[in-house]
């Protein structure tokens, strides 16, 4: 009788750990189904832009330093815009724990 007992006690434990496996399987599956159908909109095209000094030959210094902090200046702004709008976009997608 006690072996019985100890018998039917095994089964059913391991068929309740083989019950848990499969829950954790079916949800990691749906997990990743989810993440998968996550997709990443376009990069905004301001984003690739490139900024150029505008500084020609025969341009006096002091002009073309002034064109090309200005045209730094451009680049530094629509860097922190982009910062910005990834750092958004990362924050809406990253899964919370």
């Amino acid at each position: 009788m006690r072996s019985m007992l100890t018998a039917l006690s095994t089964l059913v434990f391991l068929s309740a750990c083989a019950g848990v496996e499969k829950r954790l399987a079916v949800a990691a599956t749906k997990e990743g189904e989810i993440r998968a159908s996550r997709s990443m909109p376009d990069y905004p095209p301001d984003c690739r832009r490139k900024a150029r000094s505008s500084v020609q030959e025969g341009d006096r210094l002091d002009t073309a330093l002034l064109k090309t902090d200005a045209a730094l200046a451009r680049q530094n702004a629509r860097t922190g815009r982009c910062a910005d709008w990834y750092d958004t976009l990362k924050a809406g997608i990253e899964v919370k724990e």
